[in-house]
């Protein structure tokens, strides 16, 4: 029950920090509806449920990491990069649709990008599983920077 207890806060925390995200950057939603979008834009209204799902990934992931047999030094290393991703996820939204900073999104999506690759570098060295979970958020990462970029040349 110990371990139901920390992956339920990891995953639970993750989705903290989106939803916190999410409120600082005021109302995605009618921001995005207001854009015009590059080809291949998803509806807006999926994009709460990817996050919420991806988020969820993301916590589990973590979970596996905290929880793998490793080096202290290794696994601070990867936590350190899970950190930096997370606040750079964080202020993502903020900048890109609460202070319709397109631009400077995009240089924060980039990073992020490469942010989260680095992860999944690391994890891989420390727990497979951690990968395979963050695999989904890096490739929305991907999508995400496409998206970025569209919207800010659109924009």
């Amino acid at each position: 029950m110990k371990k139901m207890g920390q992956w339920l806060l990891c995953v639970l925390g993750v989705e903290a920090v989106g939803i916190l995200s999410g409120v600082f950057a005021r109302d995605i939603a009618a921001t995005y509806a207001n854009l015009n979008t590059p080809p291949f834009s998803p509806p807006g209204n999926i994009i709460g449920i990817i996050w919420t799902v991806l988020y969820g990934l993301i916590g589990t992931a973590l979970y596996f990491i905290l929880n793998a047999s490793s080096s202290k030094k290794v696994k601070n290393q990867a936590l350190f990069l899970f950190g930096l991703q997370l606040l750079l996820n964080f202020i993502w939204s903020i900048v890109f649709f609460g202070g319709e900073n397109f631009w400077l999104g995009v240089v924060i999506v980039l990073l992020l990008l490469a942010t989260v690759f680095s992860c999944l570098i690391r994890f891989y060295s420390i727990q497979k599983l951690a990968t395979f979970l963050f695999t989904p958020y890096f490739i929305w990462c991907i999508y995400a920077a496409y998206l970025a970029i569209g919207l800010a040349i659109k924009n």
